[in-house]
């Protein structure tokens, strides 16, 4: 019991720094936007913003699963056969978080890459 409230202690951490650097992103784009704004970049922008919001989304599904899974973990009743439930559960989200951390540094590095190319001045200053 103790390992799978560990593992959700870890899970909620991970899914913050996720957070945070979506968050970062964010700040760069409105810095952007608000500075440097050029109208010829606008459909790529709007990909980007999409695509932080889409993250946004997902973040929140996810925090709901864990709060589920925090309920099933806070059940005193729990047998082995929902232990084994919790723990395949727990590798689901350990899964999903995975691909997320994936998608967020893909996301980063191509964000990063058109910031070189189209805002080579912001970019060093704000990454």
């Amino acid at each position: 019991m103790e390992d799978l409230l560990n593992e959700l202690t870890a899970f909620r951490k991970q899914l913050a720094t996720l957070e945070n650097q979506n968050i970062a992103l964010k700040i760069q784009l409105a810095h952007i936007l608000q500075y440097h704004f050029d109208r010829s970049l606008l459909d790529r922008l709007e990909y980007f913003h999409t695509a932080f919001l889409q993250l946004d989304t997902r973040f929140e599904a996810l925090k709901s699963e864990l709060a589920l899974h925090q309920a099933w973990l806070a059940d005193p009743d729990m047998n082995s056969i929902n232990y084994d439930n919790i723990r395949a559960h727990q590798l689901h989200i350990w899964g999903k978080l995975n691909t997320m951390e994936t998608d967020v540094h893909k996301l980063k590095s191509l964000f990063s890459d058109y910031l070189q190319e189209h805002f080579p001045s912001v970019a060093k200053s704000i990454l």
